[in-house]
């Protein structure tokens, strides 16, 4: 297990929340936008990336998406789920949120995540947050999240 897994499962007990927080950045490997009407568009996407968060147990973490976006005019609803894979585990979160796209072109995404799944390490963890996204490209995207998590009692107590 490393160090900052460690820390946080061992530094929780007794704790309701602990903060977390990181950015990562992501390339969209798939989509598949399908037109529902004129400026009316539904895209099916999914990428990866790498998350950085000094010091906290999901730096370094490989970051999956699956997602949906459905747009009128650029704008609209975002559903979607995000894994965070590490060597001592993963989490895995729906989310929601909505993508809006300015006057320039520019798209940027907001919406909030809540852990469903976790594995190895991060089994039992509960916890949720906020996020958001700036697109710098078509297939590119740069993401800052943060949220309050609690690993499970057992876990926080045997350690």
């Amino acid at each position: 297990m490393s160090t900052a897994a460690a820390m946080f499962l061992a530094g929780a007990s007794g704790v309701l929340a602990m903060p977390m927080n990181g950015t990562f950045t992501m390339h969209y490997d798939k989509q598949s936008p399908q037109p529902i009407a004129p400026d009316h568009i539904k895209i099916d996407a999914s990428g990866s990336g790498m998350n950085k968060s000094p010091g906290q147990p999901l730096d370094n973490a490989k970051v999956t998406i699956t997602e949906t976006a459905t747009l009128i005019r650029g704008q609209g609803p975002l559903k979607g789920t995000i894994t965070f894979t590490t060597p001592d585990g993963t989490t895995s979160s729906p989310y929601t949120g909505k993508v809006m796209t300015d006057a320039q072109g520019r798209m940027t995404a907001v919406g909030k995540f809540k852990v469903a799944k976790a594995t190895g390490a991060f089994a039992g963890l509960k916890g949720s947050g906020s996020f958001t996204t700036a697109f710098s490209s078509q297939t590119d995207q740069v993401t800052e999240w943060k949220g309050n998590f609690k690993p499970p009692a057992a876990m926080a107590s045997s350690r």
